[in-house]
């Protein structure tokens, strides 16, 4: 059944209805949805989708063959809508069955069950099956039907969603993944059994970095092609023996690369390839394309190919049809499947075979199933695939059967066989290799005897229909390998050469069979047969496919047959000529005949030769390089007679010149050159053939630096590749190539070599090598005289092979359609060499000075400009100064600069030094005259000086990393009354501190305590030290699994914010009461190291540029002069080589980038400058450089020149060639190859930093966080990890590629250098809102990796030049992003080497706490005030040229902003009322939307705030089920579009529309599309003037558009800030411009304007007023106002601080970003469109979060009140314990007796006993304490002194058992114990005197309670002080609460109703507003709400009034009145 488009368009329809249906039901389809599934059939043949179908306008652009499938499309679109959770979705299914369309052609099934079948009747068993590309399961029902293979584990991939998801429906039962292959787990690897597919075809890239890195290029490939790729990755997932059968493009078999087809012959056997015929998919997929079906069998153990898998390798192209094949079909015809073939083209016009096969689909699968058949039998190994490889097979010898001699034999045998078993009978004892096109092939017993010798692959070939044979084979070139180890087995040995297709013979005739016959000492010499007479010419015959019998081999095959030989040139196909072993005598040779006879007349009459084709005709002769075919003898005949009359002439001429006489026709005089012509009858001796080695070995010549793998090169006189390149040696293949080719490789191995170590020579010693140069010249011109250019095909082809290659190539240039050489041929361009000899003025001389030496040289100065010395120095005045400090003079603007204060007080030192010196010897060295000029050059540095700072201006934060931390351990010291060591760890930018005698301070006033930890004073000293706040954790119960839920401690956290900022807070304070010295030091401390910056004044007037053509950009851009702004910058920019231009829009950025440009490679100041802008502005600046310098050399990458072919040639361009300037866009820079020196370098001390920091972590030992200590450990190896891999690559790629050090870049200009403000930064501030992202782009990355090579060069700051009108888009903080670029030194000077060390100085970070709409308090951190800012400016003001319009005296009209604001629509006020309730609630489906997962919960007030931007813009934006209201924003944009259109028509003015939401896409609604359908249809404004940027898919149409604004052709232009913001001039009509809404950074919205506000504005100039028109559209109650006010603050400061205009030190940043949103407060304030409740919100924000810091207070003083209140309890016991031990001190002191020594005297008596010894009153106390039970009551035993004695007895567990363990004590006002009350056991006297030594104790006891006493009162002055301290902002909170009520009774006099008074008489209200009898009550006042928190946070009165009735128009006045 032909294919019906329309019919298969709607069964896939209802089969993604079903898809999709099923799966929002969540069930299994039944039997009838299974059928609906099954008929899907995919999109390959319908390209219609492709097509715009979004309304029935879009029908007018089908074509009539479409037309059909226009409204099923529709369909298709709504149905998929409709089913999409949102837009994103939507797109995404869309996009996916896009690209389906390429690839997504389903198999027949009749085809894949043959295959099916086919296997599964050979006994393969599938237990795994891998299906990678399965479209709606064909291939997984064909194999794995229940009967065939029950329970099999399938996994399937397929990549299209709407696909997969019917895939999934149709087998639930398989694994299935909705991803691309490349996604497989490599768990798979080796895992499947069998792999089949029919799989995508296209030069499609695949993501897979493990193949895309490969060592094997193969791998490497197969990412560039999908189909390749598929191909070895399912070989990686098959186990060994597994099969893999993929239906595939004839593209994979067909291809002229033979790389991927090797790899796959590697790794695995071929069992048969099938081309099918172009209608296999005609009926199912509605395409005719040639198809080709694969099976492979993995085995990657195997010894070699088979002759079968060397065909494989090798793609054919047809001479004369040119029409590609692969050599396997042309051995196996029978393996195409068809009926008919013939010449075509393929799907891209080029040549192909067509076939076709008349049985139609079951026909094709009945022939593919016969051709299975008998190649699964012959070559599938099912116990390679059974074992799994395990044990490969080893087949035992086959022993073959003589066929019977019948007639019927003879005829089912093959002409091949035929002639074979006929050469056999004339050598029976003798293997007989047969030649069979390029392969010896032996059959039979030979086969079976060769295979055993030579370990070769045994196979068998089918014979017609006498079954088969054994085969076995090998490549004609390893004939010299094979052919010595039979002879060495003792084998004989025939070989026959074949020469004619034995179906084409007339006659039997066979070429002379050699036989080699071993010897039994030596190894043998081939004897040759007698000699066959030649075979006659055979005229061709037309050749017919046949479908049985074998394949059809020739010797000389085809001639119109061509290959791919080694350097990828088509060559014609002929026989390889084998290296013969014994060379023939003359007598013995042969005298092959000419075939074809050449006339005398004929070759007069032929066109004489040109020198290449004599070169390679005359080459040809019969002996050893013989003609293929009859033309080449026709023209070697013709070459031999014209050389020959050459020859004759040129003797002639020379012996009539010379008079040298010659003999036969031949000159007596040597001759030089590669090829000596000879008489055509002259005999020449023949050189006996040397054999050549050519196997791999070791390279033997030394590895050079630019050797790697795949670097031709030349060893022992052979060319060859290297492969596993190392330091010490390399592996050497040869290459297998003709003499003449052999010839060009090595001359272009010589010139490769010769440029690689020019290049290098030069790069590193910076001096010029003539004699290099001179070889590389002499080696050019020798390749091109003889070969042609470098770049010409037949070359590039080759020379590309050389991994070199792309280098040699850049050796020549395009100029004007001719190759011409590159400049290093002429001079080094690795280095500056132009010497500049004279100049005009004196400041060129000096410009010239310090680019040569680094100083001001006035003896070369002089040298250059005619003028006197000293007249040349007064001529300089004012310019340059005598500096004594380095004896020389310095330019001005470097003299005058920097740290100016330094500077001045070491010259002044040096003045004082030498007039001390001098004073006694006056003019005794002539040194009066320098001290002149030194005071001169004081004086001017004095004035210079900046202002003096004073302490009283100076704002500290605590932690400044200038400040010493001794000054820091003072504050501490005393504020902790204890000392305190601080010490600080630059490397890592750490505090770390220490306290050896901890108090109640740390422990107690400055402490917090956790659920977790406790934080102590020190460790919040620390987090004040790094303006950090703890993660202070809580726990509010427990998991399922017994985990504790932790969550943050908000009142913790609070608490210790509010004492890490007491601690800080106090500094400043501290600081004050310190001594005036103290003070002054700290202070001249700062001013030294911040006030010291001095920016000069740059004046450029005197600049000429002498190369300028001011004429051409007056005729092409209207500049008639240079701005003295753009003279001053650019002198700026010479003198410091570079900096900053910070003008605003339109003041001439590009005209100054390009003039400094230059001006640097004039003077030298620069060798090779570089220029990058936006991809849209990147042509305008090339052609404003070619404008202002028509005689640059200038190279301008195109979009051609960085396309992946062409990138590599471009790079070597930029090195091999001295360019005044590359230009390039942002792009295209990014894929320049940074250095991989520099970036190891960054690595390397980013790695070494971590290090130190490690070791200084391990000596802090327990105070360090695991975390910190973890955080650090896993940096350390991931950088580690990155330096091995870029060593790695390092030494893999070496020299492979040009990076940018290479390229010899050495300033690179940077056009809207915000792009690239997103550099990564390291910060601990993790937490903070508004900082970014700290990890970076890549982009910005690499602009930091080229701009360091750049400083590494210089040794200095700078290197490059920003330009941009917004170089600070958004915050301050972007200034430390342009200072790491641009000023690191510097910024080490500052000792600043990060962010956090930056933002100490400059920034202070607030901490806002307020309370979320659960009653939590939230804290909100951000840096939101900048401190220091005129020195912040300074620094930033040395480096930066900031302009403004006005400053420049640009002729731009002036900005006209106009707020326009408008009422909500009802719908918008219904959605206001639902946000609100969204954003007390966090209900999402109040919104009609999903409920908030776990990620969006945490960004709920990011959601809240885009949804409030979309209702603000338009309601269709929140949901398409909203209509149109004529009041919305886009309603009142149209009219203000239509009435600007009208008012200006007839100037033809044009408007810019800006909106960043609601974007142009088609096939969705948009406002863009809206608004446009609103001016067509209600203002009748055409349509085609109306255009949207997004339109414009390419750069052309971009500028079309942008043309026709300013022709007047288009008058709106709608766009983004990011399409239309930059690189649009437009601006010749522009008079309005329309902001939708407001971005969120300013430098956009200053973007958005400068598309009108510009110079060039004629109609605004004109007919405006010279104004334009700024609209800002805001609709009331929404945030459009409160965000356009913010942005409006943020530009003011901004601007003030790049101006320097800045009345303050401090500026508030403001509190709203894109990532966070607004905070609850404030936008519940806005959307109820009160001002005052804004205030209100604020005010109870403020106090909500001073209440929880006042109960923090509070509670922190209740813990110390119950301290003290311990504490003095403690002591009034340990007071009156002392007195009572004092007592019984007292008492024994009195009645003790003591020895002559004055140890006390025992007076020990037992109750129990009268002894008296102590022996034995030990041995009774010993028995006491064992046998003794008092149960836990103290008794007595006796006493000492009168003290009385006890014994109490406790009960212990010992060992498990309890036992009784007895203690003695001595009893007075306190019971005293020895040894804890044990007796001694071993010793009675020891057990005697226990209880004196427990007497003698008690002075010792009341010491130590004595101390713990006095530890104790110290502590209670601290907790008495802790006590009297009140909370210090009580005032500000009453004041507060009192602006809060005051605020209260103003709104609720506000919303009260209002009476209209008419004559004093009051007015009855209406009954239907007001009834009887209401009481109208004032909204309940603040106190009220208390009770309620959530009602506390927004006013929200009853409503029990009506409120008043906005009239609905606009309001219209400008901003700001």
């Amino acid at each position: 059944m032909a294919y019906n488009r329309l019919q298969t368009m709607r069964d896939n329809i209802e089969a993604i209805r079903v898809a999709l249906r099923l799966g929002v039901e969540k069930r299994p389809p039944n039997a009838d949805e299974r059928e609906v599934l099954g008929r899907y059939a995919g999109f390959g043949g319908l390209k219609c989708i492709l097509q715009d179908a979004n309304e029935l306008a879009d029908a007018a652009k089908w074509s009539k063959s479409d037309i059909e499938l226009f409204a099923p499309t529709v369909e298709l679109r709504r149905l998929i809508h409709d089913y999409s959770k949102d837009d994103r979705e939507f797109a995404a299914y869309m996009d996916s069955l896009k690209s389906s369309v390429l690839t997504a052609f389903y198999t027949p099934e009749p085809i894949v069950d043959a295959l099916a079948s086919s296997l599964r009747e050979r006994g393969v068993k599938i237990k795994r099956f891998l299906e990678p590309s399965a479209g709606q399961g064909a291939f997984i029902d064909s194999f794995l039907k229940n009967e065939n293979y029950p329970g099999a584990e399938t996994l399937a991939f397929e990549k299209d969603l709407l696909t997969g998801k019917i895939l999934s429906a149709l087998h639930p039962s398989i694994s299935t993944e909705i991803e691309g292959f490349e996604r497989i787990d490599s768990d798979f690897e080796g895992y499947f059994d069998v792999a089949a597919s029919n799989i995508p075809f296209g030069d499609f890239a695949v993501a897979d970095p493990r193949y895309s890195t490969s060592k094997e290029i193969a791998y490497r490939q197969s990412t560039k092609a999908i189909h390749n790729y598929f191909f070895l990755k399912a070989l990686d997932s098959v186990h060994e023996g597994g099969i893999v059968a993929f239906i595939t493009s004839q593209g994979v078999m067909n291809a002229a690369s033979p790389f991927v087809r090797m790899e796959l012959m590697r790794r695995s056997d071929l069992v048969g390839a099938f081309r099918l015929p172009n209608n296999t998919f005609s009926d199912n997929a509605g395409t005719d394309t040639g198809s080709d079906l694969i099976i492979l069998q993995k085995h990657t153990g195997k010894k070699a190919m088979s002759a079968d898998e060397e065909f494989f390798i090798q793609s054919i192209v047809d001479r004369d049809t040119k029409a590609p094949t692969n050599k396997y079909f042309a051995a196996y015809p029978q393996n195409i499947i068809c009926t008919e073939a013939k010449i075509g083209t393929d799907p891209y016009g080029k040549p192909a075979m067509i076939y076709k096969h008349e049985g139609g689909i079951y026909g094709i699968a009945r022939d593919l199933r016969d051709a299975l058949e008998d190649s699964l039998r012959l070559r599938l190994n099912l116990e390679l695939y059974n074992n799994h490889g395990i044990k490969p097979p080893t087949p035992d010898p086959v022993k073959p059967t003589p066929a019977p001699k019948s007639k019927a034999a003879k005829v089912a045998e093959t002409p091949l066989m035929t002639q074979y078993r006929e050469m056999k009978k004339r050598h029976p004892d003798a293997i007989l290799m047969f030649r069979v096109g390029d392969f010896y092939e032996m059959m039979g017993e030979d086969a079976v005897k060769a295979s055993e010798i030579l370990k070769i692959t045994l196979t068998r070939r089918r014979n017609g229909k006498a079954g088969s044979i054994e085969l076995a084979g090998f490549p004609h070139h390893a004939l010299d390998t094979y052919l010595p180890k039979l002879v060495r087995a003792g084998q004989r040995v025939a070989i026959c050469e074949q020469l004619e297709d034995p179906k084409q013979k007339q006659k039997e005739e066979y070429k002379p069979t050699e036989i080699i016959t071993p010897s039994p000492t030596v190894e043998p010499k081939p004897a040759h047969a007698s000699v066959e007479p030649p075979t006659p010419e055979v005229k061709p015959q037309q050749q017919e496919i046949e479908t049985d019998g074998g394949p059809d081999y020739t010797d000389n095959p085809d001639p119109r047959l061509f290959a791919y030989n080694l350097f990828g040139e088509l060559e014609p196909l002929e026989k390889p000529k084998r290296q013969p072993r014994q060379p023939k005598t003359e007598e013995d040779k042969p005298k092959p005949t000419a075939k074809i006879q050449i006339s005398d007349e004929q070759v007069k009459k032929f066109r004489p030769l040109s020198e290449k084709e004599l070169e390679f005709y005359g080459s040809l002769n019969w002996e050893d390089n013989p003609p293929i075919n009859g033309f080449y003898e026709t023209m070697m005949s013709i070459a031999h007679r014209q050389m020959a009359e050459m020859e004759a002439e040129r003797q002639a001429a020379e012996a009539t010149k010379k008079e040298i006489i010659t003999e036969n026709g031949t000159v007596i005089e040597k001759t030089e050159g590669y090829f000596i012509p000879q008489p055509r009858g002259a005999k020449a001796a023949k050189p006996a053939p040397i054999e050549r080695d050519m196997s791999p070995r070791k390279f033997s010549e030394d590895i050079q630096y630019f050797h790697q793998n795949g670097s031709m090169v030349v060893d022992k006189g052979q060319v060859g590749f290297l492969s596993e390149v190392r330091k010490n040696g390399a592996t050497f293949t040869p290459l297998p190539i003709k003499p003449e080719q052999e010839k060009r490789a090595m001359l272009y191995i010589t010139l490769s070599e010769t440029y690689q170590q020019l290049y290098h020579y030069e790069a590193e010693t910076h001096e010029a090598s003539a004699e290099l140069r001179q070889h590389l010249n002499d080696y050019y011109n020798e390749f091109v005289e003889k070969y042609g250019n470098l770049n010409e095909k037949q070359n590039a082809k080759f020379i590309l092979m050389d991994a070199n290659g792309r280098d040699a190539l850049a050796l020549e240039r395009g100029e004007n359609g001719h190759f011409v050489k590159a400049d290093i041929f002429d001079h080094p361009v690795a280095f500056a060499v132009d010497e500049v000899t004279s100049v005009d003025t004196p400041m060129e001389a000096l410009s010239a000075s310090l680019n040569k030496y680094g100083e001001v040289n006035l003896e070369y100065m002089g040298s250059l400009v005619d003028m006197e010395q000293d007249a040349m120095i007064d001529s300089l005045a004012g310019h340059i100064f005598y500096n004594p400090l380095v004896a020389n003079y310095e330019i001005a603007d470097r003299f005058i600069a920097g740290n100016v204060v330094q500077k001045a007080e070491e010259v002044r030192a040096w003045i004082d030094r030498e007039e001390e010196r001098i004073k006694d010897f006056p003019g005794y060295d002539g040194v009066e005259p320098f001290i002149d000029l030194s005071k001169e050059s004081l004086k001017a540095l004095e004035e210079a000086t900046p202002r003096r700072i004073t302490f009283d201006e100076l704002d500290f934060n605590f932690g400044e990393r200038w400040i010493p931390t001794g000054i820091y351990s003072a504050y501490m010291s005393n504020l902790y009354g204890t000392e305190v060591k601080i010490v600080y760890a630059p490397s890592m930018d750490e505090y770390s501190v220490e306290a050896q005698h901890k108090n109640m301070k740390i422990w107690e006033e400055y402490c917090v305590r956790g659920h977790y930890r406790t934080y102590d004073g020190m460790n919040l000293l620390k987090h004040a030290l790094h303006n950090t706040v703890p993660e202070i954790k809580k726990c509010i119960g427990q998991d399922e699994n017994g985990h504790d839920i932790k969550v943050p401690d908000a009142e913790a956290i609070q608490l210790a914010n509010s004492k890490i900022d007491e601690i800080r807070n106090g500094f400043t304070d501290w600081l004050e009461a310190q001594s005036p010295e103290f003070k002054e030091q700290l202070v001249d401390m700062y001013n030294r190291k911040f006030n010291c910056f001095v920016r000069p004044h740059y004046d450029g007037s005197h600049q000429t540029f002498p190369d300028l053509n001011m004429k051409m950009l007056s005729d092409r851009y209207g500049i008639n002069s240079i701005y003295s702004s753009q003279k001053d910058c650019i002198w700026m920019l010479k003198q410091n080589g570079g900096g900053i231009c910070d003008f605003e829009v339109g003041c001439g950025k590009t005209l100054i980038m390009c003039i400094a440009a230059h001006e640097m490679k004039r003077l030298g100041l620069a060798h090779k400058p570089m220029i990058i802008g936006l991809k849209a502005n990147v042509a305008d600046i090339a052609m404003t450089y070619q404008a202002a310098y028509p005689n640059a050399r200038i190279l301008f990458a195109d979009a051609k020149s960085f396309e992946a072919k062409n990138r590599v040639n471009f790079f070597n361009q930029i090195k091999n060639n001295d360019y005044d300037c590359v230009i390039m866009s942002h792009d295209q820079f990014g894929k320049i190859p940074q250095s991989p020196e520099i970036q190891q370098e960054i690595l390397q001390a980013e790695l070494d930093s971590v290090e130190e920091n490690l070791e200084v972590v391990k000596q802090q030992g327990k105070d360090v966080s695991r975390g910190m200590l973890k955080g650090l450990i896993k940096r350390k190896e991931n950088l580690t990890a990155k330096l091995e891999t870029l060593q790695y690559q390092m030494e893999q790629n070496k020299d492979s590629i040009v990076d940018f050090r290479q390229m010899g870049i050495d300033h690179i200009f940077v056009d809207e250098s915000h792009q690239f403000k997103n550099l990564m930064f390291n910060t601990r501030h993790d937490r903070v809102a508004g900082l970014g992202n700290s990890e970076g782009s890549q982009r910005a990355l690499n602009l930091l990796y080229a701009i360091r090579t750049i400083q590494e060069r210089n040794g200095k700051d700078l290197g490059a030049t920003f330009l941009s009108g917004t170089t600070i888009s958004n915050s301050l903080t972007e200034l430390y992003l342009l200072f790491k670029y641009l000023r690191p030194k510097e910024l080490e000077r500052q000792d600043v080497r990060c962010f956090d060390a930056w933002a100490a100085i400059f920034a202070k970070k607030t901490t806002d706490y307020e309370f979320n709409v659960t009653n939590n308090i939230v804290a909100k951190e951000r840096f939101r005030y900048f401190i220091k800012v005129p020195e912040l400016a300074a620094f930033y003001n040395e480096i930066t040229d900031y302009k403004t319009a006005e400053d420049v005296g640009v002729d731009r009209p002036a900005k006209n902003e106009i707020l326009h604001n408008i009422p909500p629509t009802p719908q918008q006020e219904e959605f206001i009322q639902k946000l609100m309730e969204f954003a007390k609630s966090g209900d999402a489906t109040i919104l009609g939307r999903e409920p908030l997962s776990e990620t969006e919960e945490k960004a709920k007030m990011l959601i809240a705030t885009d949804y409030a931007r979309k209702m603000a813009l338009d309601m269709r934006m929140i949901s398409p089920a909203y209509e149109d209201d004529p009041n919305n924003k886009a309603s009142h944009c149209a009219k203000m579009i239509a009435e600007y259109y009208h008012k200006y028509d007839a100037q033809r003015g044009t408007q810019f529309v800006f909106s960043d939401l609601g974007t142009f896409k088609p096939g969705e609604w948009n406002v863009y599309s809206e608004i446009k359908r609103k001016l067509i249809e209600d203002y009748s404004i055409p349509a085609h003037e109306i255009r949207f940027i997004q339109e414009c898919k390419t750069e052309r149409s971009r500028k079309a558009v942008i043309q026709a604004m300013n022709d007047g052709d288009v008058r709106v232009l709608f766009g983004s800030t990011s399409m239309l913001g930059t690189g649009v001039n437009a601006q010749k009509r522009a008079v309005c411009i329309h902001h939708l809404d407001t971005p969120w950074r300013p430098s956009d919205l200053t973007q958005r304007d400068g598309r009108a506000i510009r110079a060039g504005n004629e109609i605004a100039k004109l007919y405006a007023d010279n104004k334009v028109d700024v609209i800002i559209y805001a609709v009331e109650k929404s945030l459009d106002s409160y965000k356009f006010n913010l942005l409006h603050c943020k530009a003011t400061f901004i601007a003030q601080l790049k101006s320097g205009a800045l009345g303050a030190r401090t500026i508030d940043e403001g509190s709203m970003d894109e990532k966070n949103g607004m905070n609850f407060s404030e936008y519940m304030a806005i959307l109820s469109g009160n001002t005052d409740l804004l205030d209100k919100a604020k005010l109870e924000k403020r106090i909500a979060a001073l209440e929880s810091e006042r109960k923090s207070f509070n509670k922190g003083r209740g813990d110390s009140e119950f301290k003290l209140q311990t504490i003095t309890h403690d002591i009034a016991n340990n007071e009156a314990a002392i007195e009572r031990m004092k007592a019984d001190w007292e008492r024994y002191d009195k009645v003790v007796q003591r020895d002559n020594e004055g140890n006390p005297i025992n007076n020990l008596t037992i109750d129990t006993c009268n002894l008296s010894d102590e022996k034995n009153m030990g041995i009774h106390l010993q028995g006491l304490a064992q046998r003794t039970d008092t149960h836990g009551l103290y008794q007595r035993i006796g006493e000492v002194y009168g003290f009385p004695i006890s014994i109490i007895s406790e009960r212990v567990l010992a060992d498990g058992v309890e036992k009784v363990q007895n203690r003695f004590v001595v009893e007075g006002n306190y019971k005293y114990k020895y040894n804890n009350g044990q007796l001694a056991m071993a010793d009675t006297h020891a057990a005697c005197m226990n209880f004196v030594n427990a007497l003698e104790k008690i002075p010792g006891i009341i010491a130590q309670y004595e101390e713990r006493t006095a530890k104790l009162k110290a502590d209670v002055p601290i907790l008495e002080g802790i006590m009297a301290k009140t909370w210090g902002k009580e005032n500000e909170l009453k004041q507060l609460k009192s602006e809060l009520a005051a605020l209260d009774r103003k709104i609720a006099a506000e919303l009260a109703p209002k009476h209209d008074e008419k004559d004093g008489e009051e007015v009855k209200p209406d009954t239907q507003q007001q009834q009887p009898g209401n009481v109208i009550e004032p909204p309940p006042s603040s106190q009220s709400q208390s009770t309620d928190d959530k009602k506390s946070m927004v006013a929200e009165p009853k409503e029990i009034y009506r409120p008043p009735i906005v009239p609905n128009r606009t309001s219209f006045r400008p901003f700001g009145t």
